[in-house]
């Protein structure tokens, strides 16, 4: 049984890493059934094409004790997306989505999956809303220069902020490494993330039975992963009360090419195992918070040599250069100092090949692109290295390519037995490389890449236009969550290794979001890696969206190239709607 035990523990972690979903706080008291947000502010941002879109910010104050933080970081908010002539009061919306986002992920993130959802329900007739959640380790990010450079239509503002020490209204930006030994992100862990969803929840829709009827709990990726905690969670640690359980909160649960546990090893099944996990794995989860607090573990993920905070920034950097000005040579690579850990980033996810990655040779930096070819080339499934990240949007164009072979190839989905295995890191596609340095690159978006021999229609499903003005998203909340918090990936990780004391202690209804308690939705991308490394944990009825990468799955475009509506937003829309009581 040990070694049955360890094959499976290790199969386990292999999933979270290759998904991504990888890499103590304030004790808090037992929570009545009522939120404790003290304070409501509502802004509409938008309305277009009959979607208004407003941010919601919640007066949510950290306990007593928190060390020190921003004032910011005493509220919690959500992007509200809804028909322009629907309800002003939620709980008399139709239907509501409530979306965690995955690692990295800010609200912003699910932009196109939440208009999307909204516009396929209007058009069968129903009126449903979709809410974004932002973790509160959002009001970390500095959306200075983003605010600055929007207002004036010029990226170079924000460049000068962020790069190059100019100030903005007297503040001036402290650097990408600021957050990194920050006492406060120690606490940013599962038990705040689950206790701030049901805050908002409790408040923005106080009646039990309307949650309970209409309310649509949903992941995208680590979103996932949380979503099927929070079903599990016993809010007021209560064993002999469940009104305040989790998935008495929600009438349903979707997965975004994730999946929903709470126990996916199914260890609590098991007393001996419920019992030694408990033991082993609980301890290691003290010690692993302890190390968070006392800083002796790093607290965010700039303190590891991966995913450095100055990379999702020049994505969003990128992003703002090709909502700006798309057409117009990109400077931007110039102005970025080469840090260490951005570099080593930029080398794994673009090097052509072996002999370039351990050369330093034809790195991204070394070419010439436009502004949008730029953010094409840095998220494309047919150009960086790491598939977890794609964003299918189109086509590099405008000069010579060659293959990318580093680490692999594309293509190797086809050999028999073990190809979807060897696709799990660089995914399926073939990718490519610019090849002249002399040669200006230019786009295609996700719609005209008929005739290109290295893509095809049906594998373009994002517009690049959306994901640069999604990108270039400053205040009040972003697209990505730049200072990401170690402490809740650890608690999720340690909370599937069997950890059930200390802050892990209220997860207690196992699993409770699987089908066989409510409904539930699990749309797959067709060329994620999650659909093959996750396989053994995935229900047995899924929807998978063929051509679509990880992120597509909430990126993507309205209108696909067959010229029907996205199928994942689509998907989302018919399972509310089909499974709303009232």
């Amino acid at each position: 049984m040990v070694s049955q035990l360890s094959r499976i523990t290790a199969m386990s972690a292999a999933v979270l890493t290759a998904t991504g979903l990888l890499v103590a706080a304030v004790p808090m008291t037992s929570a009545a059934a009522e939120s404790r947000v003290r304070d409501r502010t509502e802004t509409v941002l938008e309305t277009t094409d009959g979607i208004r879109v407003s941010h919601v910010s919640l007066l949510a104050p950290m306990p007593a004790g928190t060390p020190p933080h921003p004032a910011a970081c005493d509220s919690i908010g959500y992007m509200r997306y809804r028909t322009a002539d629907g309800p002003t009061d939620p709980q008399r919306a139709e239907s509501v989505v409530v979306a965690q986002q995955g690692t990295f992920g800010n609200a912003y993130n699910s932009d196109s999956v939440a208009r999307n959802t909204v516009r396929a329900a209007q058009r069968a007739g129903h009126a449903i809303e979709y809410w974004t959640l932002a973790r509160r380790g959002n009001c970390l990010n500095d959306d200075t220069g983003f605010d600055a450079a929007k207002k004036t239509g010029d990226y170079h503002v924000a460049v000068d902020y962020y790069y190059r020490g100019k100030e903005i209204g007297g503040r001036k930006f402290a650097g990408f490494t600021a957050v990194r030994n920050d006492p406060f992100t120690a606490e940013l862990g599962l038990e705040r993330t689950l206790r701030d969803q049901y805050d908002l929840m409790l408040h923005e829709l106080p009646d039990q039975g309307v949650r309970q009827s209409k309310v649509f709990c949903d992941g995208i990726s680590m979103g996932g992963l949380v979503t099927g905690l929070f079903a599990s969670w016993d809010f007021d640690g209560d064993p002999n009360t469940t009104a305040d359980a989790g998935h008495n909160q929600c009438a349903g649960f979707i997965a975004q090419d994730t999946f929903l546990p709470s126990d996916p090893l199914s260890l609590k099944a098991d007393p001996v195992l419920a019992t030694v996990s408990n033991l082993i794995v609980g301890k290691t989860h003290e010690v692993v918070s302890a190390g968070f607090r006392n800083g002796t573990l790093p607290r965010t993920l700039d303190g590891l040599p991966v995913t450095p905070p100055a990379y999702f920034h020049l994505q969003r950097m990128a992003g703002l250069a090709a909502h700006l000005a798309p057409g117009q040579e990109s400077d931007l690579l110039r102005s970025v100092p080469k840090d260490p850990s951005l570099e080593t980033m930029l080398s794994v996810a673009y090097a052509p090949s072996y002999v370039d990655f351990l050369a330093g040779t034809n790195g991204i930096r070394d070419f010439r692109y436009t502004n949008e070819a730029l953010l094409g080339t840095l998220v494309d499934n047919n150009s960086a290295n790491i598939g977890l990240l794609h964003v299918n949007v189109g086509a590099l164009a405008g000069g010579p390519t060659r293959p990318r072979t580093f680490p692999l190839p594309g293509g190797l989905n086809v050999i028999p037995v073990f190809g979807d295995l060897l696709s799990v890191v660089t995914g399926p596609e073939k990718r490519v490389a610019p090849a002249s340095r002399t040669a200006l690159y230019t786009w295609r978006n996700y719609n005209d890449v008929a005739g290109v021999p290295f893509t095809s229609p049906d594998q373009e499903v994002s517009d690049i236009r959306d994901l640069a003005r999604q990108l270039a998203q400053g205040s009040p909340i972003g697209y990505w969550e730049e200072n990401f918090p170690l402490k809740l990936l650890a608690d999720i990780i340690l909370a599937f290794g069997g950890a059930r004391d200390g802050e892990l202690a209220n997860i207690r209804y196992e699993n409770a979001a699987r089908d066989t308690t409510k409904p539930t939705l699990t749309v797959l991308a067709g060329n994620s890696p999650v659909r093959t490394v996750s396989a053994i944990f995935l229900p047995k009825k899924t929807i998978t969206v063929p051509g679509y990468s990880h992120i597509d799955v909430i990126n993507a475009a309205a209108v696909q190239n067959d010229g029907t509506l996205d199928p994942s937003g689509r998907h989302v829309a018919d399972f509310v709607i089909a499974n709303t009581s009232r």
